[in-house]
């Protein structure tokens, strides 16, 4: 029976190409772990600056509370933008920043900010977005969004898909409107969708 392995060179070889695969496999299931890895420790650093600044909101005037919480937003569009956090992640995050961020729609028009009300005051609004281009960017909306239906309480059985197409609706804007050019559109509405 031939092996088809005559030589003292062809089995050397063969030990050379198995070990090379094998190394290759070896680095491509090191870089998957320490993906996963970055994506963990990134994820744990902003819940826990969120945490921090949750817990330490007695503490601090609402001025402080929110250049703290813009800051951290404008980080996790960083992130984002990096692809140091999973999509899912991100589209989760965003939904919860919906209700913070201020918006300016299609217009231009200043749509006011329900849960930070300091943010309503427009002279504190221009001078906290000219530190945070990035976000500035995020929140001038491209396309018209009904933010009465954003504002819809989750509550509200009966218009509760309505808040949740047009939430799902302004999230799409808002991470498309970020310099990412790792995920197509119809991934991002996709993963959007699934939710």
């Amino acid at each position: 029976m031939d092996s088809g392995l005559d030589t003292g060179k062809d089995i050397a070889e063969f030990i050379s190409y198995f070990i090379t695969s094998l190394s290759l496999i070896g680095l491509w299931i090191t870089y998957a772990l320490s993906k996963k890895q970055i994506h963990f420790s990134t994820m744990e650093k902003c819940t826990n600056d969120f945490r921090n600044i949750v817990l330490l909101k007695d503490e601090k005037t609402q001025e402080d509370l929110i250049w703290q919480y813009i800051d951290l937003v404008n980080e996790e569009f960083f992130y984002l933008e990096k692809k140091y956090l999973p999509l899912e992640v991100c589209i989760e995050w965003v939904d919860g920043m919906i209700d913070y961020l201020p918006f300016y729609n299609e217009d231009g028009i200043y749509m006011g900010s329900t849960n930070l009300p300091l943010l309503n005051d427009e002279s504190f609004l221009k001078v906290l977005m000219a530190n945070y281009p990035r976000i500035l960017r995020a929140v001038q909306l491209k396309k018209k969004i009904n933010f009465d239906a954003i504002r819809i309480s989750p509550l509200n059985e009966e218009n509760r898909k309505i808040r949740f197409e047009e939430r799902n609706k302004l999230i799409f804007l808002i991470i498309s409107s970020l310099k990412i050019d790792f995920w197509s559109k119809k991934i991002l509405q996709q993963k959007i969708n699934r939710r």
